[in-house]
C-alpha cells in the first residue's frame, strides 16, 4: 500500500506543477497539451482511489445526469473525450456538433446556446470553464479543489 501512495503522490506532484505553471491561465499552444496530461493523470488516481474504496464523489457544480454522478465521473468522461478523438463524448449530446477543448473565460452561462436549446459557458467570474462535448470542468472550482483534497485521501488508504 505504501508503494501506492508513493505513486499517487508523484501524480499528485505533477498535476501541481502543470497547475501551477499558469499554462491553463496563460494560454499558448502548449495548453490543451497540458490539459490533457492532468486530465490523464488525475483519471488514474480517482480511479485508483475509487478501487481502493475511496471514492470522491463530491458532485458541487458538476452538471450531473446519466452518465456522470460526481467528479470521478466528470474527469473520466473529459479524458476519454481527450484521449479518443472519435468519441462520442467530444459531441453535444442530441446533437452532431463536435465541441472539443473550448475555453471560457470569465462569467458567460450562455456563451453558446445549441440547437437543441443547451446553453454552454461559465457561470464564475472568477474561474475559466473547459469543454469537451458538453461536459464542462472548472479550473478552480474543480481541478483546484481535487489538487487539494487528493492528498488527504490518498494518505488515508
Amino acid at each position: 500500500m505504501e508503494s501506492l501512495k508513493r505513486e499517487l503522490l508523484f501524480e499528485i506532484q505533477r498535476c501541481a506543477e502543470l497547475f501551477n505553471s499558469k499554462v491553463f491561465i496563460n494560454q499558448s499552444v502548449f495548453t490543451q497539451s497540458a490539459f490533457i496530461e492532468l486530465l490523464i493523470r488525475l483519471e488514474y488516481i480517482l480511479k485508483k482511489l475509487d478501487c481502493e474504496k475511496h471514492r470522491i464523489n463530491w458532485a458541487e457544480n458538476i452538471q450531473t445526469g446519466k452518465k456522470i454522478k460526481d467528479i470521478t465521473d466528470l474527469v473520466n468522461n473529459l479524458r476519454n473525450a481527450a484521449c479518443h478523438i472519435e468519441s462520442k463524448e467530444n459531441y453535444i449530446e442530441g446533437t452532431s456538433i463536435k465541441f472539443v477543448f473550448n475555453i471560457f473565460v470569465g462569467k458567460c452561462p450562455s456563451a453558446i446556446q445549441t440547437s437543441n436549446n443547451r446553453a454552454l459557458g461559465n457561470d464564475y467570474e472568477d474561474d475559466i470553464a473547459f469543454y469537451y462535448g458538453d461536459k464542462r470542468i472548472y479550473l478552480i472550482r474543480h481541478i483546484k479543489k481535487l489538487l487539494e483534497e487528493l492528498p488527504i485521501a490518498i494518505s488515508h488508504l
